[in-house]
């Protein structure tokens, strides 16, 4: 009896990570908290190494030969040596592609965003943070009078983000379903692409700001809309919220868009579900904040709903 109690208490209790096995956030917390440290050590650095040659003229500023020769006969400086700091980023990013638990640990840490974006080579560590996670996308199609819902991890641009909102939502527009391989080389981590299998996508909507909604709910054609577009490579971080959720409108692109299916951080698996399709009352409510006015309700027509079921 008393063996058995021993047994069922040395059982690990669902959650609970067994021991020997550190949670990855809690055991990256302490390097980040280190490695924010460094980072703005290394710009206060920077600061004085700046204020300090500010404004020093050459020796020999009154004869430009004579500076020429000093220059000459300096020792060139050896070969840079690699950069200790860049390369504890450069582990940092790997294990924030592999957690999405790592990143909220980082995003959490005050500071360490802001200065990752103050230093060249930690740029990658600051686009990283900033790629949203466990958040919800709008997508409003004002044309057709359609909205949609989506959860999103791990997206890092507007085209990744484009090829995986067409594989969410093709049935309910009436599109032809993306070809798997495409769909697999923006979501999965390190995706294997076939030698010889063309990876050119041609995307069909242009991603506009939620600005572009002019007062009718329309938005503009062609190139008149483009102080509004968001272009493929900007981060999906770009998108504005419109109380609080992320926002892009849908229009029809003004011109073929090829985009070559390159993303920004391979190793970083990506994720949508498809979690609302929006009713005509709710777009039009969604279109009436935008434009500034209400926006009178269009149901689905017919041949919409036929194609949908179709697909």
């Amino acid at each position: 009896m008393l063996a058995d109690l021993f047994r069922t208490r040395s059982k690990p209790r669902e959650g609970v990570l067994p021991r020997g096995e550190p949670d990855a956030a809690y055991a990256a917390r302490s390097r980040l908290l280190q490695l924010r440290d460094s980072l703005v050590t290394a710009i206060r650095e920077g600061q004085q190494c700046r204020r300090r040659h500010w404004g020093e003229p050459p020796v020999f500023f009154f004869d430009r030969r004579r500076q020429t020769d000093l220059e000459t006969a300096r020792p060139r400086p050896a070969k840079l040596a690699a950069n200790p700091l860049a390369e504890r980023i450069a582990r940092e990013v790997g294990a924030l592609c592999e957690s999405v638990d790592v990143r909220r640990a980082a995003r959490a840490i005050s500071g360490l965003r802001e200065a990752a974006e103050s230093l060249p080579y930690a740029r990658e560590l600051a686009a990283l943070l900033a790629i949203p996670d466990d958040e919800t996308v709008l997508i409003l199609h004002p044309a057709r009078r359609l909205g949609f819902r989506l959860l999103v991890r791990g997206i890092a641009d507007a085209n990744q983000f484009q090829v995986l909102m067409l594989d969410a939502i093709a049935s309910e527009v009436g599109l032809t379903p993306l070809p798997s391989r495409f769909a697999a080389a923006c979501r999965e981590a390190n995706p294997v692409v076939p030698a010889g299998v063309p990876m050119a996508l041609e995307l069909p909507f242009q991603l506009l700001r939620p600005s572009s909604v002019r007062s009718d709910g329309t938005v503009p054609e062609g190139f008149r809309g483009c102080d509004h577009w968001l272009w493929g490579w900007e981060p999906l971080a770009a998108l504005p919220r419109v109380d609080g959720e992320r926002t892009v409108v849908l229009g029809e692109s003004a011109f073929s868009r090829t985009w070559e299916v390159e993303r920004c951080f391979p190793a970083l698996a990506a994720e949508m579900e498809l979690l609302d399709v929006l009713s005509p009352f709710q777009v039009a409510e969604r279109l009436g904040r935008l434009a500034g006015q209400p926006m009178p309700v269009r149901v689905r027509e017919r041949h919409e709903e036929r194609l949908a079921e179709a697909a």
